[in-house]
């Protein structure tokens, strides 16, 4: 006998379940609708950024007299690109992991990248001064550095360290340059030998300390991890820029890294000049600061870019 209140009920649960379904794509595709409109706001502000920034270039080069066409310096990019890639790729731990990561790879990354391009040109060596706080005497950075007669010709060098000269007083690039001065006094020419990635950060962490600055084990461990796959110091081929390294090991962060990579290679022309370097740091951060970018992203790009200036002045190549 046919029994309305069954049918009923099984027509009633096949109305439910095709509701769910129905729900459910239009979730789905709401989902993937946001997803898009989110990865092409984030384009756009980035892209509106970059040429902002490019003004900006132009007219700090313009107005310190300083000629479009100029030198870099190649070897001190990849120390610069180091430091704050450092920053970046520990920012997933915080502040402090950020700091870490930067320190760590301009400990270990820097000179491990730059040694190899010297040896395949033999034509120089990296020297390091321990003198704390040398008082230094920088050019203007008013002429081409190609044009520029060095110090001293009868021993040229790749860079030297000015123990404690900083661009900033304070915060994650302060404290990058301090630190890294600390080991290098204590431990003369660290950072020309092959020590290991753990005694090297035992050296970091014991000066972190003075600081009150505190990171995990665990998370050392992943960032040293980190840090020696993406720039291995063992095998690296001069051929290939370290932007491109990072950027193919940190896709997510391929946004931050360009503009990284930017003021890296404009503030390399400027560090004739301390003042000029902190000039052109405050008047980038301005920039950004003015920007449609979230404040986490402005954030993580002010750590790079203080690193990046600081370690400018610290690591100095001639």
């Amino acid at each position: 006998m046919f029994n309305p209140i069954i049918r009923n009920n099984t027509m009633d649960k096949k109305y439910i379940i095709s509701l769910l379904i129905m729900c459910i794509c239009i979730s789905s595709c709401s989902s993937d609708e946001n997803t898009y409109t989110q990865s092409d706001k984030t384009l756009n502000v980035y892209s509106e950024l970059n040429e902002k920034l490019a003004t900006y270039n132009a007219a700090f080069w313009s107005e310190n007299n300083i000629p479009q066409t100029r030198s870099f310096w190649k070897r001190l990019k990849g120390y610069l690109l180091a430091d704050a890639g450092g920053a970046l790729i520990g920012s997933v731990f915080g502040g402090w992991g950020s700091f870490f990561g930067a320190v760590f790879c301009s400990a270990v990354a820097g000179p491990a990248y730059t040694e190899h391009e010297m040896k395949s040109k033999d034509d120089g060596i990296i020297t390091i001064d321990t003198t704390i706080f040398k008082p230094i005497t920088r050019i203007p950075a008013t002429r081409n550095p190609e044009d520029m007669e060095p110090a001293n010709p009868e021993n040229q060098g790749y860079g030297t360290i000015n123990s404690n000269v900083t661009v900033t007083n304070s915060g994650i690039g302060y404290l990058h340059n301090t630190i890294l001065s600390k080991i290098n006094q204590k431990h003369p020419d660290v950072y020309k030998q092959s020590i290991s990635s753990e005694t090297m950060a035992k050296y970091i962490v014991t000066e972190m300390k003075e600081y009150n600055l505190t990171i995990s084990e665990t998370e050392q461990s992943i960032l040293i991890h980190k840090v020696n796959s993406t720039i291995p110091k063992d095998d690296v081929d001069p051929n290939i820029e370290l932007i491109i390294l990072l950027k193919n090991a940190y896709p997510e962060f391929s946004d931050e890294l360009s503009v990284l990579d930017d003021f890296a290679t404009n503030v390399g022309s400027l560090t004739n000049s301390t003042e000029l370097v902190k000039k052109y740091l405050e008047g980038y951060l301005q920039v950004i600061e003015n920007s449609n970018l979230t404040d986490s992203q402005k954030e993580i790009l002010k750590s790079g870019l203080e690193v990046a200036a600081n370690s400018a002045v610290l690591w100095v190549v001639e």
